[in-house]
């Protein structure tokens, strides 16, 4: 089957807005198999929007568009389609009816421009959008296939999953080739360095490995294809690269698919039943902001420390004026205090901090812009790492923010293997 992905806005091509919409479709499409050939983006212009359209359904088998789906008259994509393919537009009263219901729900009375919405080339099989006004559809004339979603990823990648996914399942015969594919997450470990670990694995029949650079980590994707019957070999092959990589890696590998860092850690806070508090300075709150995000972080997370300040380092967490004096705020021995400082304030199981130079200014041959101290206070005492990032004052403060959650990983990872050893 070959695939066609057609994103509109204009916003897209003024780069106003980053198409992570399309970005996703055409991994899922891959990952059953389904080629995706061509990736156009067309402004919200209706006689180009046509072009592309009458384009894409002429040469693919199956079109997926985002975007276009809005009450305005600007957003024709359905409309479009419709005329492509020679079909009329008709109502669907479920479709009205969940938009009278979106607004209801708010307490505010649907615009007249809204019922468009709820409109679509005739035959069509709705897919239902219970975050936003615009469903979507699947539409399937004269042995093509068009589906159309919303353009913001957060109603787009629900539908999706939700009710596009089963249906394209479905539709691949069993011989077909898929990908099956498994992402790795390391942290600490550089790209070339990782492929100068692994490079002889980069040849193993059946199996296709790349290194994808993230802001604040490394994915290392594993693609084994197969068919249907034969998927089980492949997850063997996966599962054996797997155990292979770690081997090889050690803890630098974190996670794998979904998982995230912030998750990991919250996962073995929740387990051991510890509390965690936070002290930071060169990352501004992003810290204590990273913990909250995770569902039922007030079981783990008691609170924290923003001290930019010398003074408030001082007055809040205790550092003593000798130190910042001596050594100066970026140091190993203040990243122990404020660490220490907010334990004993916070009465938590443990307390992580950072201070550091996050740029573009402020740094010098001593200290140059990236170095950073990230302490980690328990009540067996307090120990403090120093790290020199490299990159603009964003990139500093997330990685920042990373390496001081695997920290806390590494040392919950270490405290549950002296516990299973009987060392305390």
């Amino acid at each position: 089957m070959k695939a066609e992905i057609v994103s509109t806005g204009t916003e897209l091509l003024l780069g106003e807005t980053i198409n992570t919409s399309a970005h996703y479709v055409a991994g899922k499409l891959s990952s059953l198999g389904i080629e995706v050939d061509y990736h156009t983006t067309v402004g919200d212009n209706p006689e180009r929007l046509e072009q592309v359209l009458r384009q894409a359904i002429g040469r693919s088998d199956l079109v997926v568009t985002t975007g276009g789906l809005g009450p305005t008259i600007d957003d024709l994509t359905k409309e479009l389609v419709a005329k492509v393919m020679d079909i009329k537009m008709a109502l669907d009263p479920s479709s009205l009816e969940q938009i009278k219901q979106f607004f209801g729900r708010r307490k505010a009375p649907m615009p007249k421009n809204n019922e468009k919405q709820a409109y679509f080339p005739k035959d069509s099989k709705i897919l239902p959008n219970p975050i936003g006004t615009a469903p979507g559809a699947i539409i399937v004339n004269n042995g093509k296939t068009v589906i159309i979603l919303p353009g913001p990823p957060f109603e787009m990648t629900p539908m999706f999953d939700n009710f596009v996914w089963p249906e394209l399942q479905q539709t691949i015969k069993p011989e077909a080739e898929r990908m099956n594919e498994r992402v790795l997450k390391v942290f600490g470990m550089v790209e070339s360095a990782i492929e100068e670990v692994l490079v002889d694995l980069m040849d193993l029949p059946n199996l296709s490995m790349a290194l994808l650079a993230k802001r604040a980590e490394m994915h290392i994707r594993l693609v084994a294809r197969s068919s249907e019957k034969s998927s089980a070999e492949a997850e063997k092959v996966l599962d054996n690269a797997e155990t292979e990589i770690r081997r090889r890696l050690g803890n630098k590998v974190f996670g794998r698919g979904q998982e995230t860092m912030l998750g990991i850690v919250g996962q073995l806070l929740k387990d051991e039943k510890y509390t965690i508090a936070t002290a930071e300075s060169c990352t501004g709150g992003l810290l204590g902001a990273a913990f909250t995000q995770e569902p039922g972080s007030s079981e783990f997370y008691l609170g924290g420390v923003v001290s930019y300040s010398n003074s408030l380092k001082q007055g809040l967490l205790g550092v003593s004026e000798e130190s910042l004096a001596k050594y100066g705020a970026v140091s190993e021995e203040v990243a122990k205090e404020m660490a220490q400082g907010i334990l004993s304030k916070a009465g938590s199981d443990l307390a992580i901090s950072t201070t550091g130079i996050a740029g573009p200014d402020g740094g010098s041959d001593e200290k140059p812009v990236g170095l950073v101290y990230i302490g980690l206070a328990t009540p067996e005492g307090v120990i403090a790492e120093k790290i020199q990032f490299y990159g603009e004052r964003e990139s500093v403060r997330q990685l920042t923010v990373q390496a001081a959650l695997n920290k806390v990983r590494l040392h919950m990872l270490n405290s549950e293997r002296r516990r299973q050893r009987g060392d305390g």
